[in-house]
């Protein structure tokens, strides 16, 4: 390694590729145990395919690896960890052409921050239920919230906490995008 340049984490996807061949499982055996595509592992291996979080855990679950490593985390030694604008993990919102971003990067961390810009007529619409607590806070546009089998109609600035063992989603209903942030503990990935 040159001493003069800075170290550059490798691709999700060759780190995974080098994961399975470490443990000298082949494509084969990987799609079996992950119940996904051969032609989709290879893809996400070459960097050619993006990868939902759901996906992800089971790679990560069949591999025996930590996620968050993926994403390049390094051990730091300061207090507080800056995300910059653009700089979040981004990933597929399974059944959503919303724009999603994992905004904390640490393992070992107690919680979750992820954005969302939601189209309109689009969000998490395949509702979703979890261990511990979590809120949403509308910073831009508005969103239709269901929680079980309540709905509330959220507008910029709006908040809601909640249980988030709750089956719980959100669809845009405006004209524009809107931008949600949702912070839940502890991290579901």
């Amino acid at each position: 390694m040159n001493p003069n340049k800075p170290y550059k984490k490798p691709p999700m996807g060759e780190i995974l590729r080098r994961a399975r061949k470490m443990k000298r499982i082949s494509l084969e055996q990987m799609a079996t145990g992950t119940e996904l595509s051969i032609s989709f592992l290879s893809q996400l291996e070459c960097g050619k395919a993006n990868v939902s979080v759901e996906n992800l855990k089971k790679i990560t679950r069949f591999l025996d690896i930590r996620i968050a490593p993926l994403f390049g985390e390094e051990e730091s030694r300061s207090l507080g960890t800056v995300t910059r604008k653009g700089e979040g993990l981004p990933f597929v919102l399974e059944g959503s052409t919303a724009q999603c971003e994992a905004l904390i990067q640490k393992s070992g961390v107690s919680l979750q921050a992820t954005s969302y810009i939601n189209p309109p007529g689009e969000g998490r619409q395949v509702p979703l239920g979890h261990v511990g607590e979590e809120l949403l806070y509308v910073v831009r546009g508005e969103i239709r919230f269901n929680l079980n089998d309540e709905e509330y109609h959220l507008y910029e600035g709006d908040l809601i906490h909640f249980r988030s063992e709750a089956l719980h989603r959100w669809v845009n209903p405006g004209s524009t995008d809107s931008v949600v942030l949702v912070v839940n503990t502890p991290p579901s990935w």
